[in-house]
């Protein structure tokens, strides 16, 4: 299995899925009912902005084999798990336990794309040491 081409592929519907939800945030619609602090709600449009926008550029640049897209896949997965975290306390918070539960598994999906990321890198460095 190619696990470069496959992490590149989740990177890129994941980064589709958060600009999706994020013009649907922005634009009012039903996806999240506004926060009582608004600057909760714009650091949450900021962090989901950047997300999606990174996950894509490093997944096209994963699924190219861009050596430039292997730092970048950590800062996006990093990004991508601290929005989860975040969503899932705000879906916490109000009760919806089905959302929850899909996020903790997008968490535990992003946390394998992260792992396989940082132990790739350090296998490379390895061989390249030799």
């Amino acid at each position: 299995m190619d696990w470069e081409r496959t992490v590149g592929g989740y990177a890129l519907v994941m980064g589709a899925v958060t600009l999706v939800i994020w013009v649907l945030t922005v634009d009012g619609g039903p996806v999240m009912e506004p926060r009582a602090d608004p600057f909760s709600l714009f650091a949450s449009l900021v962090l989901g902005g950047l997300t999606g926008v990174s996950l894509l550029a490093a997944g096209a640049g994963l699924v190219r084999r861009q050596l430039w897209a292997r730092p970048l896949s950590l800062v996006a997965f990093g990004l991508l798990f601290a929005g989860v975290i975040d969503s899932a306390g705000y879906y916490a918070a109000v009760g919806r336990v089905g959302v929850v539960v899909a996020l903790f598994v997008v968490c535990l999906t992003t946390l394998a794309a992260l792992g396989w990321s940082l132990v790739d890198a350090r296998n490379r460095a390895r061989r390249a040491a030799w």
